[in-house]
């Protein structure tokens, strides 16, 4: 009989991985695995950049309102209705840009609103999600690859 690991809740580091060619081959490409230390370390940006995709978001929104309001006036040619497009076309360049600089931090948006951050890492030898959500003051929770938010377990540290 073989024995059944002890599972603690306890982050480890990337060598931990029980399977780690196949853990790695299965995460998106660019995707990194990080240490709970480098993951709290990042939370600070990763959390001003969540902020700002926030307020893309909503202006956004706002942007897209205004424009259909204005098309049953205007066609779609008419001056105002071109540089609300433009500019709802800036605003998605710029969002583009905040996940590339979010995805840089080693995090990636788990969920918009209420804001939701996750970083890769390794709990009892197994590839998991860190898990963050606005509200909360440091990174205490993880959930496995397979599960979500609400399945959340916390951190336990050695």
């Amino acid at each position: 009989m073989s024995e059944l690991p002890i599972y603690s809740g306890r982050p480890m580091e990337v060598c931990d991985l029980l399977d780690l060619e196949q853990v790695l081959g299965d995460m998106p490409s660019g995707a990194k695995v990080m240490t709970i230390e480098e993951a709290r370390a990042s939370l600070p940006s990763a959390r001003a950049i969540l902020i700002q995709l926030q307020s893309i978001s909503d202006n956004a929104a706002d942007l897209t309102n205004e424009l259909d309001i204005i098309l049953e006036r205007y066609d779609s040619n008419h001056n105002h209705v071109t540089e609300l497009a433009d500019y709802l076309a800036t605003m998605i360049h710029e969002w583009h840009q905040a996940v590339d600089k979010l995805e840089q931090t080693g995090a990636k948006m788990a969920c918009l609103d209420p804001g939701r951050l996750e970083w890769y890492g390794v709990v009892d030898g197994q590839l998991v999600l860190y898990s963050w959500t606005q509200g909360e003051e440091d990174i205490e929770w993880y959930h496995s690859l397979d599960s979500s938010f609400l399945a959340r377990k916390p951190l336990i540290e050695a």
